[in-house]
């Protein structure tokens, strides 16, 4: 299905991606849920990244092969730096699955990542810089109510990500296949902190 046809059709699916994690655990919690633009939800599957890892992408790869199906037509994760500087590769990604890939960000971005990436890894800085940097600066979006987010996208152009995040929103910021996984991510991690 060409970028043309998500725009128009009426029931887009898609991944949304979300995790939750603790520093003293040595995985998170991945969450995919699949959902359709009319709120259905049809798949949710269960994945891990190792905290402070570099298998960020690996493991949204996986996420996605883990569904074992072929009408997934877009994947939204809730952020690019998941799991303490665990860094996704979005070309890699939309390359690799043949989709379209958006990162999305609820609050401005702030800080110096590069810096707090050569401070915390000294061992493979270059590598996470390397792939931060790739990653681009993300570009701000207007929801409806003035609401901000910001993206980076793989596969797909600016225009076109807006319309579909736009689909998927029905109140606040969060699409809602990642507003779900993110729900469900952190339900789970509560319950393995229980004792």
């Amino acid at each position: 299905m060409g970028i043309d046809a998500l725009v128009s059709k009426p029931g887009v699916r898609a991944l949304g991606i979300a995790e939750s994690f603790r520093l003293d655990l040595r995985y998170s919690i991945l969450v995919g849920v699949v959902m359709r633009s009319d709120g259905v939800i049809d798949g949710v599957s269960l994945g891990r990244t190792t905290v402070g890892g570099l298998d960020a992408t690996d493991a949204v790869i996986s996420l996605y092969r883990s569904f074992s199906r072929n009408d997934i037509q877009l994947i939204m994760i809730d952020g690019c730096i998941i799991s303490w500087y665990n860094i996704i590769d979005l070309e890699r990604l939309s390359n690799e699955l043949g989709l379209p890939i958006m990162c999305l960000t609820f609050e401005e971005p702030e800080g110096d990542v590069v810096n707090a990436l050569r401070k915390l890894f000294p061992s493979d800085s270059d590598v996470r810089v390397r792939l931060y940097e790739k990653l681009g600066k993300p570009r701000e979006m207007l929801l409806p109510g003035g609401l901000r987010i910001y993206v980076r996208f793989a596969g797909i152009d600016y225009r076109t990500a807006r319309t579909i995040i736009r689909k998927f929103v029905r109140e606040g910021k969060r699409p809602e296949p990642i507003r779900v996984a993110r729900l469900i991510a952190n339900a789970l991690l509560n319950y393995v902190r229980a004792p």
